[in-house]
């Protein structure tokens, strides 16, 4: 009898300790935790489809959109056949800058994987996206890849060929950084301002050798377009170089672009970008530089 009041009282105990009153708490075991929340990102040089991707949580290929998906506090590793691009936090937006860590449009490795994924582009249009092929990625099964590889050209050159893509060989660092450019101006993800007094400046080129003429814009705090260029692509390591007062051949001198020799340019659009530790305060004008032999090509200077 003592022993059934005991437990009586016991009860009547626990359950005001829980619930309190003549309700009890009811306590149901969670057998299935919620979901865990999936973002969508995209990648961009132009949206890049069929691009491999993995991260923590799953692995897929980006779709026409250039989309993928991954959870907060993610990093993502994309690739084609055994080429992996070098890890990067997963975000809504991922860029070959991203990748490399940069803000320099004009950095090797960029160069290289703009020229790559444009180059592979199925029917060569980068402007309406970017389709890789699947015989891209069968392809590249046993490649590895560093993007800043010396003989990169030469080592992308076979799968670049084969790979049902419109372009049989590497698209021109001039024509992927253009393109990319374009890309990032028009989804509003450049990192430039307009704030410095020198925007909008601009002057044409004084033509040296080489058939070299031209107009130069200062179009943003660190981006310069070029307009109605023209050279006949002569001269060995020919660069856009920028300075103070023309002092090309000065170690304050310094270059804001690939080479650009070996190709004919006429009439000519694109746009350079100024290192991340190079301001608009660092040169008054630009030279069609050949750095083996100091020559100066042609150059301008930048007035309102």
């Amino acid at each position: 009898m003592f022993n059934r009041c005991c437990v009586m009282m016991l009860s009547v105990f626990l359950l005001s300790a829980c619930g309190g009153g003549d309700t009890p708490m009811v306590i149901t075991p969670v057998d299935n935790p919620p979901a865990p929340t999936i973002y969508m990102g995209v990648f961009l040089d132009s949206p890049v489809e069929n691009l491999n991707f993995t991260t923590a949580s799953g692995s897929g290929s980006t779709n026409n959109k250039g989309e993928f998906s991954y959870q907060l506090n993610e990093n993502i590793t994309f690739s084609i056949g055994a080429i992996d691009f070098p890890q990067v936090a997963a975000g809504i937006i991922i860029t070959p800058l991203n990748i490399i860590d940069t803000q320099d449009i004009n950095e090797v490795a960029v160069v290289n994987m703009l020229r790559f994924l444009q180059s592979l582009d199925i029917d060569g249009n980068a402007d309406n996206g970017i389709q890789i092929s699947n015989a891209a990625h069968d392809l590249a099964k046993e490649l590895r890849l560093d993007f800043t590889d010396s003989d990169f050209d030469a080592k992308v050159a076979n799968l670049v060929e084969m790979s049902g893509a419109l372009n049989k060989q590497l698209i021109t660092a001039e024509e992927a950084v253009y393109h990319f450019q374009q890309t990032l101006n028009d989804q509003n993800i450049s990192s430039c301002e307009k704030t410095h007094s020198k925007v909008g400046h601009n002057g044409s080129f004084s033509t040296f050798a080489h058939n070299v003429s031209g107009k130069a814009t200062i179009i943003d705090d660190c981006t310069i377009q070029i307009t109605q260029f023209s050279y006949d692509g002569g001269g060995p390591e020919v660069y856009f170089y920028a300075a103070k007062n023309h002092m090309y051949s000065g170690g304050d001198a310094f270059s804001i672009s690939q080479k650009i020799n070996g190709r004919i340019y006429s009439d000519a659009v694109f746009l350079l970008r100024l290192p991340t530790n190079k301001t608009l305060d660092d040169l008054t004008g630009l030279s069609v530089w050949c750095a083996d032999f100091n020559a100066d090509f042609g150059n301008m200077e930048f007035t309102p």
